[in-house]
């Protein structure tokens, strides 16, 4: 069954004012005076949608973030009209908020940098970044259609080797994104310092890296 579409009007500034009062301030608290005031009615639980995007625009960053493609909008307007529950939507947010900060504090780079830092005579700019993530030998996280390596796994043009090692250590089944997380994390074992911090002390964050495949006790 197709959906019926949203019927909307634009209210004049003299319509505004023959609002009921508690309507005017609900809405107009905090309102910057030049908004614009509409009136909407639709078929469907449009506040839920509402409610998720005034959400999601709390998120650091995001205030000035513009989809990139119309594939972008789509892929956010089906995630703001899915039927989560309250939980599934603040984790989901949450972990949003998380990613935009890590970005925000770690330098990352493209595969086309990475492709000019390695000086190789090539004109496929996915290489090597492409093939040292397939190798083990660094990874990405993804943000939208792009891979973005953190920069911390480079030393002269090339990936370091204890970069392989940690990863080869880490449980298999972690992502992408909860090995940046742990790179960028204090850890105990190395004295609560950032794993990513000490890459010149190999054999630590390696055994470091380790301690997660270990069962707890208790």
């Amino acid at each position: 069954m197709k959906s019926k579409p949203i019927s909307y009007e634009t209210l004049q500034p003299h319509e505004v004012q023959m609002l009921p009062q508690r309507v005017r301030v609900r809405l107009g608290e905090g309102a910057d005076e030049q908004g614009e005031w509409m009136v909407f009615h639709v078929s469907w639980p449009f506040s839920q949608i509402v409610d998720r995007l005034n959400r999601l625009g709390s998120v650091p960053k995001m205030r000035s973030w513009r989809p990139n493609s119309a594939a972008d909008l789509d892929r956010i307007l089906t995630w703001l009209a899915a039927d989560r529950s309250d939980v599934e939507r603040d984790l989901a947010i949450d972990n949003l908020a998380a990613r935009r900060e890590y970005l925000n504090d770690t330098p990352t780079l493209t595969a086309a940098q990475i492709h000019r830092m390695s000086g190789l005579a090539t004109r496929n700019e996915s290489e090597p970044a492409s093939r040292w993530k397939k190798e083990g030998k660094t990874f990405a996280v993804r943000l939208g259609r792009r891979d973005l390596y953190p920069a911390f796994q480079f030393q002269d043009g090339k990936p370091r080797p204890v970069v392989r090692d940690v990863l080869t250590a880490l449980p298999a089944d972690m992502t992408p994104w909860q090995t940046a997380f742990w790179f960028a994390s204090g850890n105990g074992w190395l004295d609560g310092a950032e794993p990513q911090g000490c890459l010149e002390d190999s054999l630590r964050i390696v055994e470091a890296a380790g301690r997660l495949s270990e069962p707890a006790i208790g």
